[in-house]
């Protein structure tokens, strides 16, 4: 459990300073963008991981890349009903959402997946060794 918070906070710092230098451009931009970011990703997007590892454990698949490919689209998924989700919350309706606040949302989740899957290899390689 610990390696989902340290990878929720890798995710959130990237993510936001991607964010706002990347995409909008501004450094002023990080405070609100952490505003929305940080809870996301604690309140939403670390108790669907927990869900998308309980799906990925049932199933009886041996290949890795098979495994690594279905993470990869339940954390896509993930990102659009996360942002789904802050939206209602934000605007308490299903108010219709521009693409590209979807797309926020899965770079989101797959920074997210990205940092946890670092971390768990990490884990292992020093079980290993």
């Amino acid at each position: 459990m610990a390696e989902r918070f340290i990878a929720g906070i890798l995710a959130s710092f990237l993510f936001t300073f991607g964010t706002a230098f990347l995409y909008f451009q501004d450094r002023f931009s990080v405070l609100p963008i952490a505003m929305f970011t940080f809870p996301t990703v604690f309140l939403l997007g670390i108790p669907q991981s927990l869900v998308i590892d309980r799906v990925t454990k049932r199933l009886p698949w041996n290949k890795r890349s098979h495994l690594f490919l279905l993470e990869a689209l339940l954390y896509i998924m993930a990102g659009m009903i996360a942002t789904m989700m802050l939206f209602l919350i934000v605007t308490r309706s299903f108010a219709f959402v521009l693409s590209k606040f979807y797309v926020l949302g899965i770079v989101a989740s797959l920074l997210y997946f990205g940092c946890l899957w670092f971390l768990r290899r990490k884990k292992k390689a020093v079980h290993v060794t």
